[in-house]
């Protein structure tokens, strides 16, 4: 039953990318002079990625080099879309330091865990880590700021509000993943798989929110 579930979620998350990104294109127009112009580039990398996976799941293949790299290019393109949201010196500097601070976990991974059959499991912790950072340097911005009397109609904000909720349920369900990664409980790891789809599902209708109010900055 949890299967089903799961392959249901799965289903309707990959229907979710491909409105988003088309959302995206068409009102690219109405944020193409913000920091927020890139957020096309991740999700067709997001479908991108997802899809291939897919495909060779059910080709029976595995190969998880491309969400090893995509999500390092996911967190680096978020950290410059709020370094160059944020007014801050004190935000930039610290969301700059993050860039950097990515890449350690990064290339210690890539030169001890198998690319193609591992999971770069430490730098999506870090990143996924410093980016709610990011998130909540910006929340601290627009309530600090007059934005925050018309913050419905914000991208941005609804983007962040939607990473935010998925990496705060999705963290603690990655560590659990990875400790108990070769539990033979199937039932116990698709229950935390059916958590993990149903925040995409409530991240991607925070995205489709925000493409539909959003009004032009």
């Amino acid at each position: 039953m949890n299967k089903i579930i799961f392959d249901t979620l799965i289903d309707i998350s990959m229907i979710f990318y491909v409105i988003v990104f088309c959302l995206s294109i068409y009102r690219l127009p109405e944020y193409k002079n913000t920091p927020a112009k890139f957020l096309p580039i991740i999700f067709l990398i997001t479908i991108f990625t997802e899809y291939h996976g897919g495909y060779l799941m059910s080709k029976g293949s595995f190969d998880n080099t491309y969400h090893n790299i995509y999500f390092l290019l996911f967190f680096l393109l978020f950290y410059f879309i709020y370094h160059n949201t944020l007014e801050k010196k004190i935000f930039k500097l610290i969301i700059k330091c993050s860039a950097i601070l990515l890449f350690i976990p990064f290339i210690w991974e890539i030169n001890t865990v198998d690319i193609v059959r591992g999971t770069f499991g430490i730098t999506y912790i870090v990143g996924a880590i410093l980016l709610v950072t990011c998130i909540i340097f910006y929340f601290i911005s627009i309530l600090q700021s007059s934005r925050v009397l018309v913050i419905k109609n914000d991208l941005l904000f609804w983007i962040s509000v939607g990473l935010f909720l998925f990496y705060i349920g999705y963290i603690p369900i990655k560590l659990m993943r990875s400790q108990y990664f070769e539990t033979t409980d199937i039932e116990f790891i698709y229950t935390l798989l059916i958590i993990q789809g149903s925040l995409i599902i409530v991240m991607y209708v925070c995205f489709i929110i925000g493409f539909l109010w959003m009004k032009r900055r």
